[in-house]
């Protein structure tokens, strides 16, 4: 059966800009030229910057990440569609766009607006340690006054905001201002905390109010999520997902691969392995359960969520 991926992360817009790579061809995990096995790719582009930047340096290489991809010659060429909503489904490749900590917006609420503007779909608003916006995975703060402010703008907006890289607190608050706002709160690179215990990963809890807020989950492929002694394979990649199944994430579970900004099991190296993890995972479920997680439930999601199908 022909295959098709939607998958919720990637950081490979900032390698691009990093490494003057394009979209098309090159030596990055993500690149069209390996997508050519799926029917329809659909590719949410995180746009991150390295903490190491201060946040106005950090706002600037973000405007210089987005310019970079629009006039990437996949893109000017359309062979990539950059999309503003969820794709129609038809064959081809479709980019959606987010940001992945908004410790940019820098105290700033109008950037909440440019974010908009760019034609940010997913906001995935910490990354590590405290910043304007709140408490990251590795801390035990909540949001900021000004993280709630930025959010509550933000999903006014139309971003679904996303809970990978918070602290407990921080998406306990997420999870109540979504409530409030009537928005969904997804994790779109997140593991099971209960197969792999390491702070990025999801609590049983977290999965619940996830579910209960109409999200979805996406499987992250980072070995040190996948298992303890980081030496992952896509046997660990099925105990996730048969975690989450036994969890009530059938109708939830995607993918959100984090390619090019995680070390990759060695039989997952790229995009370009994912077919195999599919013929894998075939021995254990069945075929609509696997098209589910590579594709219908985000899809679905997005359809719903991300704007009518353009």
């Amino acid at each position: 059966m022909q295959l098709s991926l939607f998958d919720l992360h990637c950081d490979t817009a900032c390698e691009m800009l990093a490494q003057r790579q394009p979209l098309g061809e090159n030596h990055l995990a993500v690149s069209l030229a390996q997508a050519q096995d799926f029917t329809q790719y659909i590719q949410v582009m995180a746009l991150w910057t390295d903490p190491a930047l201060d946040n106005e340096a950090g706002w600037q290489r973000l405007r210089r990440m987005h310019a970079n991809l629009l006039a990437d010659p996949a893109v000017t060429q359309g062979r990539a569609r950059m999309c503003g909503g969820c794709p129609a489904r038809a064959p081809g490749v479709s980019l959606l766009l987010g940001v992945e900590d908004a410790r940019v917006l820098d105290g700033r609420p109008e950037r909440v607006a440019e974010l908009a503007g760019l034609g940010i779909r997913i906001l995935t608003p910490l990354w590590s340690g405290e910043t304007c916006i709140g408490g990251a995975h590795d801390t035990r703060a909540g949001l900021t006054a000004f993280g709630r402010d930025a959010l509550r703008e933000a999903m006014a907006l139309g971003m679904t905001v996303d809970i990978s890289h918070a602290s407990e607190r921080s998406a306990d608050d997420i999870f109540a201002l979504a409530a409030d706002a009537g928005r969904p709160v997804i994790a779109s690179h997140s593991d099971a905390y209960a197969v792999c215990p390491v702070s990025r990963n999801l609590h049983p809890g977290q999965i619940r109010a996830l579910l209960c807020a109409g999200g979805v989950i996406g499987i992250n492929l980072y070995r040190r999520f996948l298992s303890r002694d980081g030496e992952a394979t896509m046997e660990d990649v099925r105990r996730h997902i048969e975690y989450f199944l036994e969890q009530g994430c059938a109708g939830a579970l995607c993918l959100g691969c984090d390619m090019d900004g995680a070390e990759l099991p060695p039989d997952l190296p790229s995009l370009g392995a994912l077919p195999r993890l599919a013929a894998y995972l075939r021995g254990w479920y069945p075929e609509d359960l696997i098209c589910d997680l590579f594709f219908e439930n985000a899809f679905r999601f997005a359809h719903r969520h991300l704007g009518a199908p353009q």
